[in-house]
């Protein structure tokens, strides 16, 4: 499960314009800003955005039982292109990553929530009964969580631009910390010291993105209290336990999906296994490890 994260952002490289907020969308907050041509409106392009947000939303809630996501995890069919895009992405960064991501792991979510209720650890046979039912890959356990956001973002922002090629220069959304950008200029970027996840807190570094994507994963700013112990809500779908490694971590790569990703399971591998795979993405990652170091992959990023 990805986190809810906040990226400050800002523009750059072309004229400042307000930013569009709605809250909630996807369960947390997005925003999207598109810049258009002198005297044209981007109001209108906005509100597409949001709108084909909340369309691609009503496919992969499990929150409405008449979604798609919902329907498939009953039947283990669908038609739905949208769904049927998402599950085939999902499956092959499963197998991409041996497990370190696995779109099944709702069951095993529930597990550490139903724990965590009671205030107790879950037990090994529990735990050896959800790693067992995670192995075959059951479709009434699919959530998606991973991946579905940042493929949403880069859906989302894509229909816009194509709707209206000789309006827009550029744009950028925003979902969580899910974050794509398209078109002209550039954005730099803040990343939150998992540390410290305060608003009033300056990032701890930066990193500029233009035409590509940007997600963070981490367990700052949720945890199961467990016994008078903190356990992080990131958790190893080989093992069944939460992670401790890597306090937070930020990826770029040229789409939201993949940033999203790859940014779960930075959480979940080595280090070394991380960076191979980072570089063999030809992306780029910036991971602060549970004891305050960091670890990155190019020169991108830019420490304050």
């Amino acid at each position: 499960m990805v986190p809810m994260k906040r990226i400050p952002t800002r523009r750059r490289e072309y004229p400042e314009h307000v930013t569009k907020v709605q809250d909630p969308l996807l369960g947390t907050r997005a925003e999207v800003s598109v810049l258009v041509h002198a005297g044209a409106d981007a109001t209108s392009a906005e509100d597409a955005v949001f709108a084909e947000v909340a369309r691609l939303e009503s496919i992969f809630t499990l929150f409405d039982e008449t979604s798609a996501l919902h329907a498939l995890r009953l039947t283990g069919q669908t038609e739905v292109p949208e769904l049927v895009a998402v599950r085939d992405l999902a499956e092959h960064w499963r197998e991409r990553t041996s497990g370190a991501f696995n779109p099944g792991i709702a069951r095993l979510t529930s597990l550490w929530e139903n724990a965590a209720g009671l205030d107790t650890l879950p037990s090994q046979e529990s735990l050896r009964d959800v790693l067992d039912l995670l192995a075959q890959d059951r479709v009434a356990d699919l959530d998606f969580n991973g991946i579905a956001k940042g493929w949403i973002a880069d859906t989302a922002l894509a229909s816009s631009l194509d709707a209206e090629p000789d309006l827009i220069n550029a744009a950028w959304l925003n979902i969580g910390g899910d974050l794509v950008h398209r078109g002209v200029g550039s954005l730099v970027v803040g990343i939150e010291d998992p540390a410290r996840p305060y608003d009033n807190v300056a990032p701890m570094a930066t990193v500029e993105i233009a035409n590509e994507a940007l997600a963070t994963s981490g367990g700052a700013r949720r945890w199961w209290d467990i016994d008078g112990k903190r356990y992080s809500k990131v958790l190893d779908p080989r093992t069944g336990l939460p992670v401790d490694r890597v306090a937070s971590a930020t990826v770029v790569a040229a789409d939201a999906a993949t940033a999203d990703v790859l940014a779960t399971v930075a959480l979940v591998l080595d280090p070394a296994e991380m960076l191979s795979l980072i570089e063999a993405e030809q992306a780029h990652c910036f991971v602060v490890l549970a004891n305050g170091s960091t670890i990155t992959s190019s020169n991108r990023f830019t420490q304050s």
